[in-house]
């Protein structure tokens, strides 16, 4: 059984910029590099979310196509999101599971649990490898430099 892993991150912003720049995963994620729509030869334009317990996540490409990434398991405006993630894997579902704690008026410390990784069968040890090295850098490189602008993009 393969552990939890989990990346703690110090934001310079309140809670609710910290849960809303995280819950619009588009104004973050590297889709440059890490997408579906690639693999079938298109560009990734966007991924959507719905706020809503069941809601998917969705990468949406240039030619129109939307892939499933997973569904919102919970969403609790600005304390915790959490989401079943495959990012196109199905059926297996990992688990994601993020909360946001206010340290003061512009400092919110955000972890995430990514668990669950038995769901990927055979592929687990890679997978659990390849995210292992990639919440890090997802959080510090990409997440962290939004919340710190304190807007979208």
């Amino acid at each position: 059984m393969l552990p939890p892993i989990t990346k703690e991150i110090e934001v310079n912003c309140d809670i609710e910029t910290a849960f809303r720049v995280f819950t619009d995963l588009s104004s973050w994620w590297p889709l440059e590099k890490r997408a579906i729509s690639p693999k079938f030869g298109c560009e990734a334009q966007e991924i959507t979310v719905q706020h809503y317990v069941g809601g998917e996540i969705n990468e949406l490409s240039k030619d129109g196509t939307k892939y499933l990434w997973g569904t919102i398991k919970e969403y609790s405006p600005f304390d915790r999101f959490s989401m079943f993630f495959h990012m196109g894997l199905e059926p297996c579902e990992s688990v994601v599971d993020v909360t946001f704690v206010a340290l003061g008026p512009q400092s919110t410390r955000v972890t995430l649990n990514h668990s669950n990784w038995e769901a990927y069968g055979d592929l687990a040890d890679m997978m659990f490898s390849g995210y292992g090295s990639s919440w890090g850098m997802l959080l510090k490189d990409a997440y962290f430099a939004v919340c710190t602008r304190g807007q979208l993009r």
